[in-house]
């Protein structure tokens, strides 16, 4: 059962000592922060993975977009909050978001990968364009083993990038949002740094490709 959208949101200064607590594992501060940003949070996961899920993936749409499942991986981002390095709740909020559908993706990518007996499948089309991209005009779609060698690259970055690289290919988020989400001084920063991940990127995946 959903919790019920508080009335009230915490103030700023409230928020901080909240979040400090949570992420000492203090109980009460974890069922707060659940309390005050789940129902924002799986409103805004559901309706990013609705429209991929019924369109791609028609058949997992009810097992990955329920709230259930949601909020398991929201109770388990929850534990370890290492990841965000914002200061408001906006951020705090958009951060959430953004992981929960990134676990979210990964888990459906791990099920398609098991029905089929270990075989990739053609990726979605921000998965495809994304690897596209790295490769200049004229490639249209990505091999099952670009996809497969950008996400296992990918992962060798630390947390941060990752997360910075994958809201900004796969959801299209703002520079500014991922700014004040993932602690970037401003949102040149952060497009300073998307740019410089990307570009190691493409480099170790061209010479992963080439081998």
């Amino acid at each position: 059962m959903k919790p019920k959208t508080p009335s009230t949101q915490p103030s700023a200064s409230s928020f901080q000592v909240t979040l400090a607590a949570a992420r000492q594992s203090d109980a009460d501060a974890l069922e707060t922060l659940f309390q005050n940003f789940y129902p924002e949070v799986e409103r805004m996961v559901h309706r990013s993975l609705s429209k991929d899920l019924r369109s791609h993936r028609p058949w997992l749409a009810a097992r990955f977009s329920t709230g259930d499942v949601v909020q398991e991986v929201f109770r388990s981002l929850l534990r370890d909050l290492s990841g965000f390095q914002g200061t408001t709740e906006d951020a705090f909020t958009g951060y959430l978001a953004m992981v929960v559908r990134n676990r979210l993706i990964d888990a459906v990518r791990y099920h398609e990968a098991a029905q089929r007996d270990g075989r990739l499948t053609s990726p979605p089309v921000d998965e495809a364009d994304a690897v596209s991209r790295q490769h200049g005009p004229g490639t249209h779609a990505a091999s099952a083993d670009e996809v497969e060698a950008f996400h296992e690259l990918l992962a060798t970055f630390d947390e941060r990038e990752q997360l910075l690289v994958r809201a900004r290919i796969e959801q299209g988020a703002t520079f500014k949002d991922l700014a004040e989400q993932l602690g970037y001084p401003s949102k040149s920063a952060a497009r300073r740094a998307f740019y410089s991940a990307q570009a190691r990127l493409v480099i170790r995946l061209r010479q992963r490709l080439s081998k």
